[in-house]
């Protein structure tokens, strides 16, 4: 065992640099009883939409509500049908199926991790989707990502672009979601731009998605006691917005930081023949999200074992896909295809341990230890 393990995670570097600045903000929410909705709140939308170079945003209580609205928005409803990749968290899937829509599963590319434009222009032959989910995983972007836009564009398919790893990602010169029709974000704490709680928002173009958005947002409302829709209760209060505000000030630092390792790992490993190290595709500028790796010849599991047994964190993300979870069948999901890439890298797909203020010499050790797995 290493004398100072490496952690997978360590929320404590980046909240210490800000931890001064948001006690005397979240003192004054409290005092102003900023505890749904508000002025931080307003702020932070503003803010988000400056950053993400998106001409709207709207605030939300998680992630996950975030997908749902998103859906929603683009007219997702019982019976339709919406694609997404076989490699997702399942909160993507679980969007969909909340909404009584059918899931179509589909492959990814196996050089990005992707979700695969060929296997969805198949799937749509076949299914006739309404809606695709494009999953910008891992801390980059489909290196098919303007034609998946424009694919689903000629043909009338709603796209949501869920970003819940995304934030800071770079496409062909802007950040990745500013061209999104609809974009989702999440600010689950472990994310590059995390809360001190849950917290999500959604990106759009148009001023007919930000009305409808924020009436679900807020119980479908269109006054205080009428109702334009069914709709949820998802909501940011000040608190949360505020953690949020000063955080973002730090997104300079925090890239720097995660792409310096990701940077680190895959230089480091790019001699190994049996150590492939994943990264971004042409045009697409990383934000050092999450090192993915995968070794010739051995299960992603049996690496991770080996790891936690030196002393340094690590992880798979992710061990399963869809199709492999036992409420997809219930849910009436369709498999489109064989899904054999997806199936791949989720048997042998392993985690190094990246995060704001990760050292050379942290990384360094969980190199050799992997070196040493194999």
């Amino acid at each position: 065992m290493l004398a100072m393990p490496v952690p997978f995670i360590d929320l404590q570097r980046l909240v210490g640099r800000i931890r001064a600045d948001v006690l005397p903000e979240w003192a004054d929410a409290l005092e102003k009883c900023e505890f749904v909705g508000g002025p931080r709140v307003a702020s932070l939308e503003k803010k988000l939409s400056t950053t993400l170079g998106t001409p709207r945003v709207v605030s939300c209580a998680n992630g996950t509500d975030a997908l749902l609205v998103g859906l929603q928005a683009l007219g997702v409803k019982p019976g339709s049908k919406v694609a997404l990749p076989n490699l997702t968290f399942w909160a993507t899937f679980e969007a969909v199926a909340q909404l009584g829509a059918t899931p179509v599963l589909i492959d990814i590319d196996p050089d990005d991790l992707q979700m695969s434009l060929a296997e969805l222009k198949s799937a749509h032959d076949a299914h006739r989707f309404d809606a695709a989910m494009l999953v910008h995983l891992y801390g980059w972007a489909s290196s098919q990502l303007r034609e998946i836009r424009a694919f689903c564009k000629e043909r009338d398919i709603g796209l949501l672009e869920d970003g819940a790893q995304c934030f800071g990602v770079e496409a062909h010169g802007e950040p990745v979601l500013a061209s999104a029709t609809v974009g989702t974000l999440s600010f689950y704490p472990a994310k590059v731009i995390g809360g001190a709680m849950d917290g999500g928002a959604m990106t759009m173009q148009s001023e007919a998605h930000e009305k409808v958005i924020r009436s679900l947002c807020n119980h479908g409302r269109a006054d205080h006691y009428s109702y334009a829709h069914v709709g949820w209760n998802s909501r940011m209060g000040g608190v949360s917005a505020a953690f949020l505000l000063r955080m973002l000030d730090e997104l300079p630092a925090i890239l720097e930081s995660r792409r310096k390792a990701a940077t680190f790992y895959r230089e480091r490993l790019a001699s190994e023949a049996k150590v492939r190290v994943y990264g971004p595709p042409a045009g697409i500028v990383e934000n050092g999200y999450l090192n993915v790796l995968t070794v010739e010849g051995k299960k992603g599991q049996e690496i991770v074992d080996a790891l936690k047994a030196a002393g340094i964190g690590a992880a798979r993300t992710y061990p399963e896909p869809m199709s492999a979870q036992p409420p997809a069948k219930a849910a009436g999901a369709i498999a489109h295809g064989d899904l054999t890439q997806s199936r791949r890298i989720c048997e042998s797909v392993v985690n190094l341990p990246l995060f704001f203020g990760i050292t050379d010499d942290e990384c360094e050790q969980a190199v050799r230890a992997l070196l040493a797995a194999i």
